[in-house]
């Protein structure tokens, strides 16, 4: 995404703050700068919608996000998708699986892909976090006259 005229110093301020301000819709942790890269890892709760479902998936679908920042412009990265169950027996694993890592026979085909749906989802909303934070100047918050 191209950023006109900007040094990469200031689309990395803006990078680190998108990972420091918290989200209401998602949980960031474990936030990194190295160099001219910030990382964070994206968690957000899952739940069925339905009442007694036949795996209980509850739990959490994590992404691991990464910017990279250059002179007038920044790219990011989602990666590593996957669903943990909070149980541990109905965990999917990696999202792009085609079988989920509990098995066929704990999570069925159509669960498994509501499950891969919201994940996607999930990374969209993360997406237009992120580029609506780096269309914003950071403050600095010094006495500036």
């Amino acid at each position: 995404v191209l950023m006109d005229s900007m040094p990469a110093s200031e689309i990395l301020k803006r990078a680190v703050n998108f990972i420091k301000i918290e989200s209401p819709r998602f949980a960031k942790t474990k936030g990194v700068t190295t160099g001219n890269k910030a990382e964070c890892i994206a968690k957000f709760k899952i739940k069925p919608k339905e009442l007694n479902p036949k795996p209980d998936y509850t739990g959490f679908i994590t992404m691991h996000v990464s910017i990279e920042c250059k002179d007038n412009r920044y790219r990011y990265v989602i990666s590593k998708l996957t669903h943990t169950s909070a149980s541990g027996k109905a965990s999917g694993g990696d999202i792009n699986n085609v079988v989920p890592a509990c098995g066929s026979m704990v999570m069925p085909d159509l669960i498994w892909k509501r499950i891969k749906g919201d994940a996607f989802k999930n990374a969209n909303m993360v997406v237009s976090e992120l580029k609506e934070a780096m269309m914003k100047s950071v403050e600095t918050g010094g006495d500036e006259w």
